[in-house]
């Protein structure tokens, strides 16, 4: 009987994310050029994810504010690391996509200077994306945990500098220079750098 259960469930469940993995697929752009990419993408700051991530600041904070004063801020600081990277995580799925069409797009020559930017590009945002992945769901139990209030417990915003051995601010670095190298390869296009 349990295990009928279990199985239902598990089946149910496998199921439910095959629906939401053909939803996703049937709605994704159709074939993203560079033309397609700059309206698409949201303004961030790298600068101000950088200052949020460090452990210095973080420090400076700890021994300078109250206990209370501290974990208030780091709430508010949660929530602003939180919003920064859901942008460049969107930026970076805009990325993939574009760089996906370069990589698998038709080529004159056997493998294109073109495909083996867009190579490196869907490697780059692949990587930051799984970074980002990792941190908001991390933000994401923070939040609903209400970790400030609890004594004893207030979260380490600098610890998300790096997680599964990536560096955030290194990986979107790179990131926004492999979509610079490929821009520049697809008649250049500066609007992506100062969106990035």
């Amino acid at each position: 009987m349990i295990f009928d259960l279990i199985t239902i469930f598990l089946v149910g469940l496998v199921l439910i994310l095959a629906v939401y993995t053909v939803l996703q697929f049937l709605g994704k752009f159709p074939n993203r050029t560079i033309s397609d990419v700059g309206p698409y993408l949201r303004p961030t700051e790298l600068q101000e994810l950088d200052d949020i991530l460090d452990p210095v600041a973080e420090v400076n904070f700890r021994l300078n504010l109250s206990n209370h004063e501290f974990r208030q801020l780091q709430r508010k600081r949660i929530h602003l690391v939180r919003e920064c990277l859901l942008r460049m995580s969107h930026n970076a799925l805009i990325l993939i996509e574009w760089g996906n069409m370069e990589w698998m797009g038709p080529s004159e020559s056997e493998f294109s200077e073109r495909q083996q930017l867009g190579r490196e590009l869907v490697q780059a945002a692949t990587e930051f994306r799984l970074y980002s992945l990792l941190a908001l769901a991390k933000l994401k139990i923070w939040i609903v945990l209400r970790l400030e209030i609890w004594p004893f417990l207030a979260p380490s915003i600098s610890a998300l500098r790096k997680m599964a051995g990536i560096d955030a601010v290194r990986a979107y670095l790179r990131l926004k220079e492999a979509a610079a190298f490929l821009g520049h390869a697809c008649g250049g296009q500066e609007e992506l750098s100062s969106k990035l």
